[in-house]
């Protein structure tokens, strides 16, 4: 998720969610090194994991195929098909922070940030991601 404000000021999220978490980190830009990190820290807080994600370039480049196979002891990955965010539940939650936010009221990034934080902590982004998995 990405927001603009004034010229080149800007919030990106990276999300992660299992049925019980809504996992973030907030960053400046996004990009195969700043995913590497948060798939990282995610392994170290859950041990083995299953990613299962959109094919973003960020996500399938030459550089994340290598890493993802450096780590396939601990990192199994699967792709959504292309162009198909209807079946990826981290869309959902993207869709539930952005109406979430289109009735709240901030005045600049760090208030912004406050808001998402707010919305990630009480629970607006979960989705029922079971009933991903049933279909």
């Amino acid at each position: 998720m990405k927001y603009e404000f004034k010229r080149k000021e800007k919030i990106c999220v990276l999300g992660a969610l299992n049925a019980e978490y809504f996992i973030y980190a907030f960053t400046d830009w996004l990009n195969g090194d700043v995913f590497k990190v948060f798939l990282q820290r995610l392994v170290y807080r859950f041990g083995k994991l299953v990613a299962v994600m959109d094919q973003g370039p960020y996500h399938t480049s030459g550089d994340m195929q290598k890493f993802y196979q450096e780590n396939k002891e601990h990192l199994h990955i699967v792709y959504f098909p292309s162009y198909s965010p209807e079946l990826d539940p981290i869309e959902q939650s993207w869709r539930a922070a952005k109406k979430w936010l289109a009735i709240r009221y901030w005045e600049n990034k760090s208030g912004l940030k406050k808001q998402l934080i707010t919305a990630f902590e009480e629970g607006i982004t979960m989705v029922p991601i079971y009933e991903y998995l049933r279909t």
